[in-house]
């Protein structure tokens, strides 16, 4: 497997790719010690950190500063089954030309991620035996 999240205790996982790993966990609230952020704001990262890198890319290539580029991720939950229903992503980009806008916008919405969320990916789920 590429990627390995391994239960350390109580509410409290590790993920683990490429020699990094990551926190994640549950605010006390929910039973955890609030150590790492959630599953569904680790998915609004990854979004978002998509997002950012095809924008700071874009700009490179088009010779925009980057400098104070951020991007801001907001969701919904609802449905039955519970789920993420919406994202609402917000890029700001300081120095960007008025003429590159529609463009910034086009390269935000063409990230990997994006493009994922939107296509409906299928996820196969097996229950492994001893071996890993």
């Amino acid at each position: 497997m590429r990627l390995k999240v391994i239960h350390e205790e109580g509410a409290r996982l590790r993920a683990e790719c490429r020699g990094h790993a990551i926190v994640i966990d549950q605010p006390e609230s929910n039973g955890g010690s609030d150590a790492g952020m959630t599953p569904p704001e680790l998915m609004a990262a990854s979004l978002a950190g998509c997002i950012g890198f095809y924008v700071a890319r874009y700009c490179e290539q088009a010779g925009i500063d980057p400098a104070g580029l951020e991007v801001g991720c907001d969701w919904s939950v609802g449905g039955e089954p519970r789920h993420v229903e919406r994202f609402e992503v917000k890029v700001w980009l300081p120095h960007c030309p008025d003429k590159r806008r529609k463009a910034v916008e086009r390269v935000a919405a063409g990230c990997l991620i994006h493009h994922t969320l939107c296509g409906q990916a299928s996820v196969d789920i097996s229950l492994a035996g001893d071996e890993q």
